[in-house]
């Protein structure tokens, strides 16, 4: 498994959604190869000193059976970990993912599609090595990559000038220099805190009124009706939050106007509550204003803010973060061929999606963004990984179940699996 040249399945990508499809994958004996740095955007394109949004409970990564998870590999480590209220680090969850990988898919190959294309029954894959080699299933789990959101008016700016905030690994090398951010998330807020806190002057833009921060965990006893009301889920209190955590198939189901809706509307730009007491009160936060020109201006830039009001005022500064988001497009893909992608049915440029996570050519599948127009929005949070693994091995695999395979519907995020973790790093 995992070393066949003509593999039954490829999977295009090594962060949390491939590696736990290839660790499900494994389990079940099925021929695979998986391609891509392992974690590869949260070692190399995320702001150090980050802490992740999600509670440590919603933040594994899923393999058949015991783990291993993130409180397993805290606690063999040494290292602080709550399932609520205690922020994960980004090089804590990095370490963790890596772990995982090394222990349940060491088999990850570093290398890059370059060129995907169908043939007869089966897919041609090539490599950047030249490789080429053909498997009968595809699995795209490629993250966030290519799915960087930038708005027309910024991007016209020239590449010096502007970025997203998806593209930065290290804010020290705007010290001493002056920064705008464009958004009103997470990761517009916590890039203006390392920002603020590297030393450079910088400054928020948040089109609407106010800034929503969410609020701390409840206390750990709530009383029956307060569970009832608002049961705890891995994304969050509320029925609306444990609906989309826990039935991704009851989501699938409803009309196309209302998943799509709620895909791209729930858990909308909002804080984490940890993070409110290093933005308040230290950052600028420009609300109810807009870009509504951007231009190269001396060595900066000139940025026209139209006002809720109507009003109209002119910024300058060195440099604009667009902290504006995601978008999976098909189009966006680099190694899809044009031929193949003319096969692909699609709904706002992402791909329609079988209850199996399958699009329609057959044999091709899609996880994490790409799907959460089908599936909701925990496709867009690590969550969304133990779903997806479950349902698309299964089906991969013709319907053999994967050891300690669940059924296809919703269940909450396994905890306290048992794996054996030595404390080497």
């Amino acid at each position: 498994m995992g070393d066949s040249m003509d593999p039954a399945v490829a999977i295009i990508g090594a962060g949390p959604y491939g590696l736990s499809v290839a660790a499900y994958l494994r389990s079940g004996g099925v021929a695979f190869r998986i391609f891509g740095t392992p974690m590869h955007r949260w070692r190399e394109q995320m702001p150090k000193g980050m802490f992740l949004k999600s509670e440590g409970c919603a933040s594994n990564l899923f393999a058949p059976g015991a783990g291993p998870t993130l409180r397993q590999y805290c606690a063999a480590q040494g290292l602080p970990y709550a399932d609520y209220g205690a922020p994960v680090s980004l090089e804590t969850f990095t370490q963790y993912g890596l772990s995982f990988q090394q222990r349940a898919v060491p088999m990850v190959e570093d290398a890059m599609v370059t060129a995907l294309e169908r043939s007869s029954e089966s897919f041609q894959v090539r490599l950047g090595s030249g490789e080429t080699f053909r498997a009968g299933k595809v699995v795209v789990a490629t993250g966030l990559s290519h799915t960087a959101h930038i708005p027309a008016v910024l991007a016209q700016l020239p590449p010096a000038l502007r970025s997203h905030s998806g593209e930065h690994d290290d804010l020290s090398r705007f010290k001493g220099g002056d920064v705008t951010v464009v958004g009103a998330g997470q990761s517009a807020l916590e890039t203006a805190a390392l920002l603020h806190e590297a030393g450079a002057e910088v400054r928020l833009l948040v089109r609407r009124p106010a800034v929503l921060w969410n609020p701390p965990p409840a206390a750990r006893r709530r009383s029956l009706y307060a569970r009832a009301r608002h049961p705890m889920s891995n994304l969050g209190p509320g029925l609306g939050l444990w609906f989309y955590s826990n039935a991704p198939m009851a989501f699938y189901h409803l009309p196309e106007p209302i998943r799509i809706a709620r895909a791209h509307k729930a858990l909308g730009p909002a804080g984490a509550w940890w993070l409110r007491n290093r933005v308040e009160g230290r950052v600028p936060i420009v609300v109810g204003c807009s870009v509504g020109g951007a231009e190269p201006s001396g060595e900066g830039v000139l940025l026209h803010l139209t006002r809720s009001d109507g009003g109209i005022r002119r910024l300058t500064t060195d440099h604009v973060i667009a902290a504006t988001g995601y978008r999976f497009a098909l189009d966006s893909l680099p190694f899809l061929g044009e031929r193949l992608r003319s096969q692909l049915r699609s709904v706002q440029r992402t791909p329609i999606l079988s209850p199996n996570f399958e699009s329609s050519v057959p044999g091709l599948y899609f996880t994490g963004l790409a799907s959460a127009n089908h599936f909701g929005p925990a496709m867009r949070f690590l969550h969304g990984a133990d779903y997806t693994a479950r349902r698309v091995s299964h089906h991969v695999a013709g319907g053999r179940r994967t050891r300690s395979s669940l059924p296809a519907g919703g269940r909450r995020a396994l905890r306290c699996r048992e794996f054996s973790y030595d404390r080497s790093p």
